[in-house]
């Protein structure tokens, strides 16, 4: 894991200095805040006997490279009233899904193209029933276990037999888009233009796959397949919104990579680190505008959805404007419960 901590150890001190820094939790309504840190240490524990098992990958709750506090936290802040197994289940998806862009990233471990188009399918297969291969590699082997016992929990939910095609279709685009992705930070590809990579980047950054799943774990009852379809659109806008945030708090560490990112794709067209930052923070204002009125297109039976998609975006986009989502460990979890009034 030596990669990995060379990998978690670069800051973007430049963007701090660019932005007006952002309270990490400005995107939780501060009336919420004290139930929303609560619930979140209340899933940790359950999240983290699920991923216990596969440390190789996914690190201990208090170290600097675990994301499982921030994956709580997050599912906590989309849906705030949630009970805790759901809150455990969005949260451990979360941090399975970040282990899986490490590896499609090289950060752990390292994955050609067809590497990761072949993870992605075994993902999908475990989902509709296979069992994990035995005969991965130790880190992909990791993934793929998580995975299955992650979709044992995701099973036991009504709804997720309506929504698996969804998820698989997902799990197929994104295995594509991430090896686009691996392809050009290797160099077998010139970068893409921006707008071809922003279209990429709304599918790697994973959102819309966390989405499909979770209309299953908390959507609508009934479960049905057309609750997807209506979202779609409005999935895809939240996911550029969530893609360019992450852009301007990891550029720099994408810099060493060798990997396309918004900022540095304009600063290759030509433009100053401040003026693509500036240019990209102004895009994602205009998603955002646009985000908003498709979520207030969706139907009633979906207004539990779209105010968790809008809390996921806000919470997620304050908090890649204060600081990266790993180094956030369950030990300073529990300091911003007693900090908010836990």
């Amino acid at each position: 894991m030596s990669d990995a901590a060379a990998y978690f150890s670069i800051r973007n001190d430049l963007v701090d200095r660019l932005l007006m820094r952002s309270h990490q939790l400005a995107g939780v309504p501060e009336q919420d805040r004290s139930a929303v840190l609560n619930a979140a240490l209340d899933a940790v524990p359950l999240g983290e006997r699920l991923l216990r098992p596969y440390t190789a990958l996914f690190a201990d709750g208090d170290s600097s490279a675990s994301r499982l506090a921030f994956s709580c936290l997050s599912a906590a802040a989309t849906f705030p009233r949630a009970g805790r197994d759901e809150i455990a289940d969005l949260g451990a998806l979360t941090a399975i899904l970040f282990g899986l862009d490490d590896l499609a990233d090289n950060v752990a471990g390292h994955s050609s193209g067809s590497d990761v188009v072949e993870l992605f399918a075994r993902l999908a297969a475990i989902l509709e029933g296979e069992p994990a291969p035995a005969d991965a590699t130790e880190l992909a082997g990791q993934a793929l276990h998580a995975w299955q016992a992650w979709c044992a929990r995701f099973h036991a939910h009504p709804g997720a037999a309506a929504h698996v095609p969804t998820l698989v279709r997902r799990l197929g685009l994104a295995g594509a888009a991430m090896a686009r992705e691996r392809v050009w930070a290797s160099g077998g590809e010139p970068w893409p233009a921006y707008d071809e990579y922003v279209a990429n980047g709304r599918i790697t950054i994973l959102y819309p796959t966390w989405w499909a799943a979770a209309l299953a774990v908390s959507g609508p009852m009934p479960a049905d397949v057309a609750h997807w379809e209506s979202i779609a659109s409005a999935t895809a806008l939240g996911a550029a919104c969530m893609r360019l945030a992450n852009d301007i708090r990891t550029f720099e560490r994408e810099r060493r990579e060798g990997k396309p990112n918004s900022v540095l794709i304009l600063e290759r067209a030509g433009m100053t680190i401040e003026a693509a930052v500036e240019r990209v923070s102004a895009h994602i204002a205009e998603l955002n505008a646009a985000f908003a009125a498709a979520l207030a297109e969706l139907p009633p039976e979906l207004a539990d959805i779209a105010e968790g998609q809008r809390r996921s975006v806000a919470f997620n986009g304050a908090w890649y404007m204060a600081r990266d989502t790993h180094a956030y460990t369950v030990r300073e979890l529990a300091r911003d419960v007693d900090t908010h009034g836990g």
